[in-house]
Order: C-alpha cells, then structure tokens, then sequence
C-alpha cells in the first residue's frame, strides 16, 4: 500500500464524518456511478444472507429489534452517534459525548421517560457500513446495535438501497460554503480567486474532492488540506489562507464570534457530488413505531424552537430541509 493510499486510510477513520455516500467515494463520476449499481444489485442477496444467517442460530443478541415496546421496558434509549464530528458529536476528555446529535438525542430519550445511551462510534468506510454496524448487524468487533442512529443522509439512492433500515426525520440541511478574508481576497470572484490565493479544506471531503478537480485543476496547488476541520478553520483565521470550504455548519460553530469578520459565499458547484443534502435518522426496518416517535417529538421541538436552540447552543443555525 502506498504512502498516500495509507494517509487517506488513516485520515478517513480519524474523520469519522457522516455524509452521503456520493461524499465517501473518491474517483470519477463514472466509478461512483459504477459501484452504487454494483451494490443495488447486491441487496437482495445481502437480504436472504441475513435471514439464512438467523436462522442457523447464529448469536441473536446483537441483531435483536428494538420496538418501541422493547424500548420503553429496558428504560434505555441507545443513540448511535458519530465520532469526530464536531460540532454534531465527539467525545470529550471527560469521556462525555458532547455535540449537537448528542443533545437532540438526549432530549428525545427525556421525552420518552427514557435514560439516554449515547454512544459515538467511527465511521466505516461507507455510509451503509456505518448502518449495517449501527442499527441492524452489530459492529464486527462486538457491542450493540442502537435504537436509532442520528446524521444519517437522507439521499433518495441511498435511502432505497438500504433496505433493512428505515430512514426518516430529516432534522437539519447542510451545504458546502466557502469563507473568505474580504481583505485578502474578493468575495464576488468566488473561487476563481484561489487560482492564486490559497484555500484551506478538510482532507478526504466532497469539499476536497471538488476543489482538487474543479475548471482543469486550476486551485490544485493553491489547496491546504487538513485531516481535522478545526485545524483548517484555524489555518483560516489565521489568515495562512484566504478561504475556506466546508459545510456551513462546521464553519459557524468553528469561528464563532469571529464569524463577523469574513463573508460567506454560497458558489454554483458544477459537479456530480453532493454538496447539499438532507441529515436524518434510522432505525431497523421492524422497529418504525421508534422511528415514528422520533419523529413526533423532533417536529414538537422544532415546532417549540427547542432544536434551533440546540444548534444554537454550539454558534450555530439550524436550517430547515427542503420539502421533498
């Protein structure tokens, strides 16, 4: 294996970012397209493997559905979240998972009557590893499966091809921005601006993938990769780079006050990769009575402005998803 290929292994499991699968996939358009088909094709099987496989006694224990029912009797909510991904969850020194997916999670447990298992694990390589570990398998190297999972990608391919979850309650859209330092640069050139200038950006990201290739590779060499978001943002603020490019979230909680400083630009991406989507939740395909409670209660806290105060809580603003 290659030094680069290594980094990027590394740098993957470091990230633990949630994005749609047409994020995680670095390579043409044509090879995402190619493996997405690949793996549609698969379903079926991957299904029946299932059912075989329960049925030759193979430990039930990790597998198990949750019905709402079930849930209520434990007392617990288990709530999957991801690791290293500030501002939405992480694990903090204390050993407490902090983050605006942990909070929503904790006040849907509260809501319940129930006591809150927050539980932040690192993203596999896809999105659907991530599902199969988390909610309906069991991870490979032993622990539970949660209730509910938070920061899943509502993207209707996605969506229809993981079969044994259901995926709903879409609570937050996220989008690709880019920050600038007016004074460095011009906000009204855009990106045309990092032909010269130079851009910060999160290692391994859509953000990444697309600057790295966008018009013939014109930014390529003005492009200062990070594998943490936080150190990209700090590299920015402190004006080593003129940009940034990264999902809207990440960069208003990463600023904070300094937020004031720089101007937000929205760019026209001219790209096959998803640089705006949807993030929902999932639970196991027989256990959508949990589903449907989840989402009762987040349309009562958003009705209530409890889930803006949330995101608000972490500098920054939830946005409501689009109506599909």
């Amino acid at each position: 294996m290659g030094h680069s290929r290594i980094r990027r292994v590394q740098a993957r499991r470091q990230l633990g970012r949630a994005v749609p699968y047409t994020l995680r996939k670095l390579g043409s358009p044509g090879e995402r397209h190619l493996r997405a088909r690949f793996v549609e094709s698969l379903a079926p099987l991957v299904f029946w493997c299932v059912v075989v496989a329960s049925l030759c006694g193979l430990p039930s224990t990790a597998v198990q559905a949750r019905p709402l029912d079930d849930v209520k009797a434990s007392g617990v909510l288990r709530v999957i979240v991801y690791e290293f991904n500030q501002p939405y969850s992480w694990t903090d020194e204390d050993g407490s998972v902090k983050g605006i997916d942990a909070d929503i999670g904790r006040a849907i447990a509260a809501k319940l009557n129930l006591k809150a298992d927050i539980i932040a694990r690192i993203a596999g390589e896809e999105a659907d590893d991530d599902l199969r570990s988390n909610i309906w398998q069991g991870p490979r190297t032993g622990g539970p499966v949660g209730d509910f999972m938070m920061h899943v990608p509502m993207e209707r391919a996605f969506v229809a091809r993981n079969n044994l979850v259901a995926i709903s309650n879409a609570y937050h859209h996220e989008k690709v921005v880019l920050a600038v330092h007016p004074e460095m640069v011009d906000p009204e050139k855009q990106l045309s601006a990092f032909r010269s200038a130079k851009l910060a950006v999160q290692f391994a990201t859509a953000a990444h993938y697309f600057i790295m290739f966008a018009d013939e590779q014109a930014y390529k060499a003005n492009v200062q990769p990070f594998v943490k978001f936080k150190d990209a943002a700090a590299s920015f603020m402190a004006r080593e780079t003129a940009g940034l490019l990264g999902p809207r979230t990440g960069i208003e909680a990463a600023l904070g006050d300094k937020l004031t400083s720089v101007r937000i630009v929205e760019p026209k991406f001219d790209t096959e990769l998803r640089m705006a989507w949807s993030i929902g939740t999932a639970v196991k395909e027989d256990s959508r009575d949990t589903g449907y409670a989840i989402g009762n209660i987040l349309r009562e806290m958003e009705a209530s402005g409890e889930l803006g105060k949330i995101f608000a809580k972490y500098g920054t603003k939830r946005v409501a998803p689009p109506v599909p």
